[in-house]
C-alpha cells in the first residue's frame, strides 16, 4: 500500500533536470562536462566561461554554461544562456535548449513561459515524454495561479465593501450627532424667551426691594412727642441756673394743666 502511494505521487512531480552538457573538441569544455559529471558544477562553470570566451557564438557551449548554472540555482542566468542555445541549427540541440528553458522558467514561478517553451519543445520532438509531462504540470500551475488572482479580487472587493459599510456607518455617526446637535440649539433658542422673562421678573424683584431698601433708609425717625421733648427741655436746663431751672419746671405743670387740643 504504502509503494501504491509512491507510485501516485511521483507523476506530479515535473521533470526539471536538464539535459546533460554536449561534447566538444574544445578542451574547456571537456574538463567542464568532467568536473559536472563528478558534481562540481561551481568548478564546471569556470570552464565554460572560458570556452564561451573563445566561442561566444557557439549555441553548444552555451548550452553547457546553461546546465551549470541550473545546477547552481541560478535559473535566471540559466534561462539567458538556454535562449541562445535555441538559435541552434541542430534540431535535437534546438529542442533541447527549448526543453532547459521550460524548466528555467518553471522554477522562477514563470509558468505562462513555461508552457510556451515545452510547447516549442514538442512542435521540434513530439515524442519528448518529459516535455509533454512538464507542459501539463505548467499548465495546472497557471491555472491554479489565475484561480488565486480572481479569489484574491474578491476578497479585494469583500474588503472594499466592509470598508465602504464601516466608513458608512461613521458618516451616519456624524450626521446623527449634527442632527442631536440641532435639537439641542433649537431648543436652547425656544427656551432663550422663557429664561429672559425669568430674569426680567428677577430684575424687577430685586430693583422693587433695592427701592423699598432706599425708602426705609432715607425715612427720618418719628418725631419726639411732646412729653418727650419736655424732658428733653428740662435735662437740656441742667447745667442752667437753679432758678431758671425752677422756673422751667413751673412752665411745663402750667403747659399739663392746658385741656388737650381737640384732633376732629
Amino acid at each position: 500500500m504504502r509503494r501504491a502511494t509512491v507510485w501516485l505521487l511521483l507523476p506530479l512531480l515535473p521533470f526539471l533536470m536538464a539535459f546533460d552538457p554536449l561534447t566538444s573538441n574544445n578542451k574547456d569544455v571537456e574538463q567542464g562536462n568532467l568536473r559536472m559529471k563528478a558534481g562540481k558544477a561551481e568548478e564546471a562553470l569556470g570552464f565554460y566561461d572560458k570556452a564561451v570566451a573563445k566561442l561566444p557564438n557557439d549555441p553548444g557551449v552555451h548550452f553547457d554554461r546553461g546546465t551549470a548554472l541550473f545546477a547552481l540555482s541560478r535559473f535566471e542566468e540559466a534561462g539567458q544562456e538556454f535562449l541562445r542555445a535555441t538559435e541552434a541549427k541542430d534540431g535535437a540541440l534546438k529542442a533541447s535548449a527549448f526543453y532547459n528553458l521550460g524548466n528555467a522558467f518553471f522554477k522562477k514561478d514563470k509558468f505562462k513561459e513555461a508552457v510556451e517553451a515545452y510547447k516549442r519543445a514538442l512542435t521540434l520532438d513530439p515524442r519528448d515524454a518529459r516535455a509533454k509531462w512538464n507542459e501539463e504540470i505548467a499548465l495546472q500551475k497557471l491555472k491554479e495561479e489565475e484561480k488565486k488572482k480572481k479569489d484574491d479580487k474578491k476578497d479585494d472587493k469583500k474588503d472594499d465593501k466592509k470598508d465602504q459599510k464601516k466608513d458608512d456607518k461613521k458618516d451616519d455617526k456624524k450626521d446623527q450627532k449634527k442632527n442631536d446637535d440641532g435639537k439641542d440649539k433649537d431648543k436652547d433658542k425656544k427656551d432663550q424667551p422663557k429664561n429672559d422673562q425669568q430674569d426680567k421678573d428677577q430684575n424687577k424683584d430685586k430693583d422693587k426691594q433695592d427701592q423699598k431698601d432706599q425708602k426705609n433708609a432715607g425715612e427720618q425717625p418719628p418725631p419726639p412727642r411732646a412729653d418727650e421733648q419736655e424732658i428733653g427741655a428740662v435735662l437740656d436746663s441742667l447745667e442752667r441756673d437753679p432758678k431758671d431751672l425752677e422756673k422751667e419746671r413751673a412752665r411745663l405743670r402750667a403747659v399739663r394743666r392746658r385741656p388737650p387740643a381737640k384732633d376732629w
